[in-house]
């Protein structure tokens, strides 16, 4: 398998502000589980922060274990095939969870369970269920809990939806339209997904798994979450078939969210790479009173004029996420992430809402989901 690796056999509020204290020796010591392709990025981040030590990874594939070894040989992590065993060694006070979807809540519960700090990626979980579990354990714990959306911590979007809800540049907000289009996918590709991604049971489907890194931002721009979702998918190559077996290659979705603001989020990988009138990749535009915003390029366009003004230099627009050195940050200064367990589980609740409503051909409302955030 690649990515991530498949653990076989495995399975509102903050976390409490009694955050424990990093090491009295300053250096953290992590534990890896799930060294697939994105396990092995986010390793690699973590041996670059300054102070941080593997000292254990965890997978069942061994050759992504002694890969993940050499990787790390300056700290000479021991190696695990059980996720268990990570769990309850002493000396871990990170993890990093990098597993397929259907695993990251049963783990990240464990690890604070623990009392063990968590950086999982995305999403939190892929049913209603897992997210209260993963929401009820991080109450209880006094670790914390750093979800895998990148996007919170680029420094350009971070600028651009400050001006949109602080210095008021659109005035009041209306309606969002975003989307993530690419042609279809090949043939090739499609077979090098691992077993676990294309199986809607341990991933979600393409809105929990992918596309919940896109409804995040919205729900952050919007300063909101959705109270209620309908929309329409399907797996379209290599012949049409309904939404719920195989993992769809398109949808959209519409959200009306509790400060009525709206959302028009599409998902499409039927997009020809000469159809320019729409334009295809990621973008995302906010409309309100005074005008439009291209959130990702920074750019605001004022009603009656045709001037576009920047509102983030190239620079900061252009800068990398730092998602990593603010987890081992946190951990230190004992402050809560910006990306935490709420941001976490209203991003999980809200791909899960849109994927119910696309399965069930109806509306389902944030109420129906039965979690409090």
């Amino acid at each position: 398998m690649q990515r991530r690796k498949f653990l076989a056999g495995s399975v509102a509020g903050l976390a409490s502000s009694a955050l424990r204290a990093a090491p009295e020796d300053d250096v953290i010591r992590t534990a890896s589980i799930g060294i697939g392709k994105r396990g092995t990025t986010v390793l690699g981040q973590a041996l670059r922060q300054p102070n941080v030590r593997v000292t254990a990874i965890c997978d069942i594939d061994p050759k992504a274990r002694d890969a993940a070894q050499t990787l790390a040989a300056r700290d000479n992590p021991q190696s695990y095939s059980d996720w268990r065993e990570v769990i309850d060694l002493k000396n871990v006070d990170a993890v990093i969870v990098a597993t397929p979807c259907c695993l990251h809540a049963p783990m990240a519960t464990a690890c604070l369970a623990a009392g063990k700090y968590v950086y999982c990626e995305k999403p939190l979980g892929i049913t209603p269920e897992q997210v209260s579990m993963a929401l009820r354990a991080a109450e209880r714990s006094k670790a914390f809990l750093q979800i895998g959306q990148q996007l919170r911590y680029m420094p350009g979007l971070r600028e651009v939806i400050r001006q949109i809800q602080q210095e008021k540049v659109l005035g009041e907000t209306f309606v969002v339209k975003a989307q993530r289009h690419s042609p279809p996918i090949s043939p090739d590709a499609e077979n090098a997904r691992p077993a676990w991604y294309k199986d809607v049971k341990l991933s979600g489907d393409l809105i929990v798994e992918n596309a919940v890194h896109n409804l995040d931002v919205c729900n952050w721009v919007t300063g909101s979450r959705p109270e209620s979702a309908f929309g329409h998918g399907k797996k379209y190559f290599p012949k049409p078939m309904a939404a719920g077996t195989l993992m769809m290659d398109g949808f959209s979705v519409e959200y009306v969210y509790e400060n009525d603001m709206h959302l028009d989020y599409s998902q499409l990988y039927l997009h020809p790479r000469s159809l320019k009138t729409l334009p295809n990749a990621q973008w995302y535009v906010v409309f309100g009173e005074k005008g439009a915003v291209e959130l990702e390029k920074g750019l605001l366009h004022q009603h009656g004029s045709t001037e576009v003004r920047a509102l983030v230099t190239p620079a900061v627009r252009d800068a990398g996420e730092n998602a990593m050195s603010e987890f081992y940050a946190c951990i230190r200064e004992k402050r809560q992430p910006v990306a935490d367990i709420k941001v976490a589980a209203t991003a999980a609740l809200t791909a899960i809402m849109g994927r119910e409503a696309i399965y069930r051909r109806r509306m389902v409302t944030w109420k129906e989901l039965g979690v409090t955030v």
